[in-house]
């Protein structure tokens, strides 16, 4: 469930003195994820994705900021070993009356890092394992393998349609959930010349 803070805005009319804006939430990975796609004005600039993943509604503008948001959830990988397969489904006070939800418009491909947490739980009489991946307004708590791999098998059918959807697709045709080094990168460049070798770069 999305935890969020608050802020007071002030203004100096009477009908915004008691509004607030969300300044930070926190959406927690655990389980089973799915993503729901809805598209709007594509193939124009006016182009907009709306990914709903559980309580979460997110808005993309541009191919780039899909890339980037992917690509930052993506780097958790090398983290999540020791975080448990399959964790219980957390629960919060008034989950009976209403649930609350969050939604996010991605303006700009958001910058992000990524930290491993742990905490010892009396309840469970061991050591809990979770890693955060700080994304500019929200933070993604991953509790369980489970929610992270579904997330990204979702997350690369986003990408897509996303490069199909937006005008600057064509310029994030990688997969960003896929970690590249310099000897990937040298395969690649080889496979290619093999199948057209006419493309072949001179030396």
């Amino acid at each position: 469930m999305p935890k969020t803070t608050a802020q007071k805005v002030h203004s100096s009319t009477d009908t915004d003195n008691y509004g607030a804006v969300v300044t930070h939430t926190t959406a927690t990975i655990v389980g089973r994820q799915k993503a729901v796609v809805n598209v709007h004005a594509a193939a124009t600039d006016d182009a907009q994705m709306i990914v709903t993943m559980g309580r979460l509604m997110m808005t993309f503008r541009s191919a780039a900021a899909v890339h980037a948001f992917i690509a930052g959830l993506a780097d958790a990988r090398t983290l999540i070993g020791r975080i448990d397969n399959q964790a219980p489904q957390p629960g919060g006070p008034g989950d009976d009356y209403a649930r609350a939800a969050m939604s996010v418009v991605w303006i700009a491909p958001p910058e992000t890092a990524v930290t491993p947490r742990e905490q010892y739980v009396p309840a469970r009489r061991r050591t809990m394992h979770w890693v955060e991946v700080h994304m500019g307004p929200v933070t993604w708590r991953i509790i369980d393998r489970l929610g992270y791999v579904t997330m990204l098998d979702e997350l690369r059918n986003v990408h897509r349609m996303a490069v199909a959807i937006f005008t600057d697709g064509d310029q994030y045709l990688s997969d960003p959930t896929t970690l590249t080094d310099a000897f990937d990168d040298a395969e690649r460049e080889h496979q290619e010349d093999m199948a057209a070798p006419w493309r072949r770069r001179r030396l």
